[in-house]
């Protein structure tokens, strides 16, 4: 069949290839008969290691340099260069007018246009004629279709949007449209509505375009990983397999070895008693021939009685032999018992298990490795790739060991909430499964469970300080970055990571003295200036923004932000109250309390907190007790009293609220975490953590519960302490403490 006559039943798209969408370049067949430029097939061996067909993705197992000797298909690569030839010699003009030609007649070799080619087309004996669509450079046919099919000359002036028609000013057919008063429109209003349609629906499709490449990228990405964990897993196998048979053959030798050194120390027993008897037969079997042949010799009676009294002693030793425990020995019985917990093991759990990852839900990337104290509550979150999501998440949580604690599983708008804590410290994982098992991506997540307690303390604050070095450390509070930020009554602060090293000094570039200090957000934060007698709000590189209380403050000790009602709340030592302000414009609101020792009154505040609904919590150092007043400033009660037990406070220094509501309080030598309605939880820290009138305190992590407190006074001669506890921080003067609550 000639090129001509194939042509006929071929569509262009059959000259191009699936990959590049381009006309093929040296077409190769694989053995499912698909067919693909050579540089296609190598771009994605390169890309993917392998060749799998685009169309019917067999896989074959191929390298590089086998691509180039796959069979050629001969009929596409002349089928191409007939076409090229075509295109190539396409003339300016149709073979019968001046139009553009645009289709060629492979049995009459001629180029026509649309026109022209209709009317080849009306004639019987050249209807079944090969014809072939060329290619047109896009502005020839964007000027072409404004000119008149009828009136090739004409241009197109009018569309009609009933008829959906153009017409050019010869076209009659326009005037029934006018006079059925049809929606005519000018040809470039038509050209604009549709090109802007054309546009809309183009980035339409590129979007579709996108997201469906994105979506391949994601699942050729998955399918790689996918097969990469399979040969991972079947390595893994065969690795464990050959351990535990390396292990159950080095066993085995060691007991065959004892079975062997059994039988040879019972051989030599058994040989030794075998040897004795024979022995004996030997003399039973000689005295015995010897006694009959004195059979009716009565001259062999003294010979007789010589044979007798050997006889009994053949026979007394017999007796001492049976008696004899090396002869009892020989009576052992030899047998093997396999052991119960191997097989009960493999009947169990196997040599291992296989997890299967689906990949409509995942756990959120924070959630995958967790740290928390025992018996601290925690949750897991999952979310769901499905636009519709009816599975039903299932969560198992365990420890080594085979404890066991209770989760609970909630959903809400797309993404599942798995809560659970765990009673015993250790690690711990949670397996998290969807309704057919699969476990979900990120599953299962690891869960430290850490002691509570000291962590570590940062020891002689004042050598990183250039200004004030013996003012005592006041204040530690958590930056914008998960550091922690140090004040002790001078212009630097100085900042550590959580692991206590030291991160930089930074100096105030205004003359104070910061004593306590509370982040507000944005990277603005606001300090009490024990210089200025004021409170300082400052942006992130520590520039003065405000002032609050200027000649109204006489010694500002403490500061909180309610962030809701943008009040800012300062506790006063000397004016024996707590100060309000408009933390926007600065402006002064009022005050909560008066100098006194009655409920509600106050003696030298030393710090101030916000619980989450609004209430005001007040240290009331001299008077020894924590108060909380209403956002109307009205005392709701006294929280703690005073007192040397626990549960009660002796000169509160420090306050603060942690992310579960529950308060946190310092007070002389100790650090105690009370509930939102002053009910007694725990002591932080322990008498012997060296802890000497505790001051600022921080909550710096959630998982775990981390604190950090500022110790005040001197320590064992140190200038001053930072202290980390699990969800509390203590401070040895100059000295900061870090606890695990």
């Amino acid at each position: 069949m000639s090129a001509k006559t194939v042509l006929k039943f071929f569509d262009k798209r059959d000259l191009e290839c699936s990959i590049c969408l381009q006309r093929f370049t040296d077409p190769k067949a694989l053995n499912c008969l698909h067919i693909y430029c050579l540089n296609c097939l190598q771009d994605l061996m390169r890309r993917h290691g392998k060749i799998r067909c685009p169309k019917c993705r067999q896989t074959y197992d191929l390298k590089d340099g086998d691509l180039k000797h796959l069979k050629c298909n001969e009929t596409i690569s002349y089928l191409v260069e007939y076409v090229e030839k075509i295109e190539s010699e396409k003339p300016e003009t149709c073979s019968r007018c001046a139009n553009q030609p645009q289709d060629y007649c492979s049995e009459c070799e001629m180029y026509m246009c649309r026109q022209c080619i209709q009317q080849h087309k009306m004639f019987p004996a050249l209807a079944n004629h090969s014809l072939y669509t060329l290619d047109t450079d896009i502005e020839e046919k964007s000027e072409d279709s404004l000119n008149c099919q009828n009136h090739p000359d004409k241009k197109l002036e009018d569309y009609c949007r009933t008829c959906k028609l153009p017409a050019c000013e010869d076209c009659k057919h326009i005037l029934s449209c006018y006079r059925n008063q049809h929606k005519v429109i000018p040809m470039e209003t038509a050209l604009n509505d549709i090109n802007k349609t054309v546009t809309e629906t183009m980035k339409t499709a590129e979007g579709i375009k996108r997201k469906l490449k994105e979506r391949l990228d994601v699942i050729t990405k998955e399918r790689s990983e996918f097969e990469s964990n399979l040969k991972l897993s079947r390595t893994a196998i065969e690795i464990h397999e050959k351990t535990i048979i390396r292990k159950v053959k080095e066993e085995t030798k060691i007991m065959m070895a004892n079975l062997t050194q059994i039988y040879k120390e019972q051989s030599k027993v058994i040989d030794r008693q075998v040897k004795s008897i024979e022995f004996k037969l030997t003399q039973v079997n000689t005295l015995m021939e010897s006694i009959k042949k004195t059979m009716n010799k009565p001259t062999e009676t003294e010979n007789l009685a010589s044979y007798q009294t050997t006889i009994t002693v053949v026979e007394n030793d017999a007796a001492a032999d049976e008696l004899d425990k090396s002869f009892t020995k020989t009576r052992i019985t030899l047998k093997f018992i396999p052991s119960p917990h191997l097989v009960e093991l493999m009947n169990h759990e196997g040599v291992g298990r296989l997890i299967t990852v689906g990949g409509v839900h995942n756990v959120n990337k924070e959630d995958e490795n967790i740290s928390v104290t025992k018996g601290q509550p925690f949750s897991v979150k999952v979310s769901s790739l499905a636009e519709s999501d009816v599975a039903q998440l299932t969560a198992t949580l365990s420890n080594s060991s085979g404890a066991k604690s209770a989760t609970e599983v909630k959903r809400r708008k797309g993404q599942y909430t798995v809560t659970g804590r765990c009673d015993l410290e250790g690690d711990w994982h949670m397996d998290i499964t969807d309704g057919d098992m699969s476990h979900v991506i990120g599953s299962p997540v690891s869960i430290k469970v850490e002691p509570v307690g000291l962590v570590h303390t940062i020891d002689n604050i004042s050598e990183y300080k250039e200004h004030s070095k013996t003012n005592k450390v006041t204040d530690v509070v958590l930056d914008s970055d998960g550091c922690m930020l140090v004040s002790s009554g001078s212009k630097d602060l100085i900042k550590f990571d959580q692991s206590g090293g030291f991160v930089s000094k930074i100096q105030i570039p205004q003359n104070v003295q910061v004593t306590r200090m509370h982040k507000i957000g944005n990277g603005t934060m606001v300090y009490c200036d024990h210089l200025g007698k004021c409170v300082v709000m400052c942006d992130n590189q520590y520039h003065e923004i405000r002032t609050f209380g200027k000649r109204v403050l006489k010694y500002p000790d403490g500061v909180t932000v309610n962030q809701q009602t943008r009040i800012l709340y300062i506790a006063d030592r000397e004016c024996h109250c707590v100060f309000k302000f408009n933390i926007d414009d600065g402006s002064l609101l009022g005050k909560i309390g008066s100098e006194g020792r009655e409920a509600g009154q106050m003696k030298q505040p030393d710090d101030v907190a916000v619980t989450k609904n609004g209430h005001v919590i007040v240290a009331d150092h001299d008077n020894k007790r924590i108060q909380m007043f209403d956002a109307n400033d009205k005392l709701i009660k006294i929280l703690v009293g005073c007192g040397q037990e626990d549960g009660k406070v002796l000169a509160p220094c420090g306050i603060t609220i942690d992310m579960d509501g529950n308060m946190i309080v310092s007070s002389n030598h100790k650090l105690q975490l009370f509930d939102q309605n002053g009910k007694f939880i725990k002591r932080i820290d322990n008498e012997d953590d060296g802890l000497d009138v505790p001051a600022g305190i921080a909550v710096i992590s959630q998982r775990p519960r981390r604190v950090v407190v500022a110790n005040h006074v001197p320590n064992n001669n140190r200038p001053g302490t930072i202290t980390l506890l699990k969800h509390v921080s203590t401070n040895k003067i100059m000295t900061i403490y870090v606890f695990i609550v």
